[in-house]
């Protein structure tokens, strides 16, 4: 069977709809069908045909990240579908190594992805990177704080969309690969859910330091998300949803997870909690990635590496990395031959883990993910990011 990858647009979006629905148990419906537009609109969606027929699809949406203070473009990987009967045919392995290759070209640094199969990623050299955390706590248990000054507000979406992207992007943990975000992804992540309500806090001098994006109900009320830039923000928004303790009988919260919880500040700590992987990630091109990564300044140092990487060949070899007093560091495939003791060794998927901060390089050298001195792979660390990633988006 012939098949053809190629890119579609809005002229294919019935098509495209059709697939995304049948594959993802999806009801047909114009406001489904609407929201699936706007993702369209921004992205490029690739297509595997066969004799005209869309058989497999993938929808990849041009993202920008901020890595501790670094710029990078993102690709956002979704809509990962087949008809069953074309399943298991390579349409999707053709169709991510024409994607791949074309964000390499565009010089993106990293693509996401929510994986339905850890290990089918894996196979295209995305790996774990994010996780996330949820609460479920009685509301009884919910904490007691005393108002101070300020007011808390309920305003609409589009009164809080530019108080949220100010906020959002001030806060420490969404600069560890989180999403720079445009107001068009907020449009179609927040604002186009008719269940999200909306409030922020004003402090005594009128400036807004908090925001809150909720739904109550009688069950539950939940956070959706949450911003505070100052501790009298934070309690200000406590006491605001501690306030629907009497008309919901739980409240839930689920976000990226620092590395840290929440627990002990509730007054009974043995909350419901729960922490499940989330976001799979990969770098997709090792040389712009590291180009604009922001090293720990220290003293003059040269490191080798080497990558496997099936699906990026442009990535695969062996690599010298220089930082300067700085931090500043420049990458160049070597044409020679390194002594291997020299050489780190491990796939796309550890040098991820590694370089974004998900695991720390005395973890993957003791899992054996990375091979190579254990004095190098400490002195390298030593260079590197602190703290996890962190993602708050879906796609």
């Amino acid at each position: 069977m012939k098949k053809a990858i190629r890119q579609m647009g809005i002229k294919e979006l019935n098509e495209m709809f059709d697939l995304a629905a049948y594959a993802f148990n999806s009801e047909k419906t114009e406001k489904r069908k609407e929201h699936f537009k706007q993702i369209v609109e921004h992205s490029q969606n690739y297509g595997c045909f066969s004799e005209n027929v869309l058989m497999s699809q993938v929808i990849s949406t041009p993202f920008t990240v901020d890595f501790h203070g670094t710029v990078h473009k993102m690709a956002g990987i979704g809509c990962v579908s087949s008809y069953p009967e074309y399943r298991g045919q390579g349409s999707i392995s053709a169709i991510m190594s024409k994607l791949l290759e074309d964000l390499a070209e565009q010089e993106a640094s990293l693509a996401y992805l929510a994986p339905f199969s850890y290990p089918f990623y894996r196979k295209y050299g995305f790996e774990q990177l994010f996780e996330q955390i949820s609460y479920t706590i009685k509301a009884a248990d919910w904490p007691h704080v005393k108002v101070g000054s300020g007011k808390m507000k309920r305003v609409n979406f589009e009164e809080i969309k530019p108080i949220c992207q100010t906020i959002y992007a001030g806060l420490e943990k969404n600069q560890r690969g989180g999403m720079i975000r445009e107001n068009w992804w907020l449009d179609y992540s927040l604002g186009s859910d008719e269940k999200n309500s909306f409030a922020i806090y004003e402090d005594e001098e009128g400036n807004v330091t908090g925001y809150l994006i909720y739904r109550s109900s009688a069950a539950r009320f939940t956070i959706k998300e949450w911003g505070y830039l100052s501790n009298q923000a934070f309690q200000a928004l406590v006491g605001f949803i501690g306030s629907h303790n009497g008309s919901s009988q739980e409240f839930y919260f689920e976000t990226g997870h620092t590395g840290h919880d929440l627990s002990h500040l509730m007054p009974a700590p043995l909350v419901d909690m729960k922490l499940t992987p989330f976001m799979m990630g990969r770098i997709v091109s090792i040389e712009a990635f590291l180009h604009r990564y922001p090293f720990a300044p220290g003293k003059k140092e040269t490191y080798y590496f080497e990558v496997v990487d099936f699906y990026a060949p442009w990535n695969e070899g062996t690599w010298r990395l220089s930082i300067n007093e700085a931090g500043q560091g420049t990458v160049e495939k070597c044409s020679e031959k390194i002594d291997s003791s020299r050489v780190i060794n491990g796939t796309i998927q550890a040098w991820t883990q590694l370089f974004m901060g998900y695991c720390t390089s005395s973890e993957l050298l003791f899992y054996e993910r990375i091979h190579g001195e254990s004095k190098l792979l400490e002195e390298l660390g030593d260079r590197l990011v602190k703290g996890k990633p962190v993602l708050e988006e879906y796609f």
